[in-house]
């Protein structure tokens, strides 16, 4: 017996290899888990470090001043000074005699008056009902 050859046999699949394809060796996947990984760790920490860490303070912007000058007062600090025996003040300055009773500050606290509760009935569609 003869084997048939391919040429006359035009519909007919020829030989078991080439109708089923064995697959070849498939890749080894570390390299591509390794690189997931690392890709992973990273964008984590980027993340991480977006909430934890404050945002840098922005650049200044040009601000118009007013045309107008507006007037700023300062109270100056009052600074007390303890005299010794015999010393004398300085001129403009105002004397409190250590004897003398401290102020005193009182605070007292009012009560707020009762709020009344106000109840506004409505249809579903929103229309105030009297």
């Amino acid at each position: 017996m003869t084997k048939p050859s391919s040429a006359s046999h035009a519909g007919s699949p020829g030989r078991l290899d080439e109708l089923f394809q064995v697959p070849g060796a498939r890749p080894d996947p570390t390299r591509a888990r390794l690189v997931l990984g690392v890709a992973g760790i990273a964008a984590l920490s980027a993340l991480i470090t977006a909430i934890a860490v404050p945002p840098a303070p922005v650049a200044s912007t040009v601000v118009n001043m007013p045309t107008a000058p507006t007037m700023v007062t300062q109270q100056r600090p009052i600074v007390y000074v303890q005299l010794t025996p015999g010393q004398s003040p300085p001129p403009g300055a105002t004397v409190i005699d250590a004897k003398a009773p401290k102020p005193i500050t009182i605070v007292t606290r009012v009560p707020a008056p009762a709020q009344r509760a106000v109840v506004v009935r409505t249809t579903q569609s929103g229309k105030v009902i009297p």
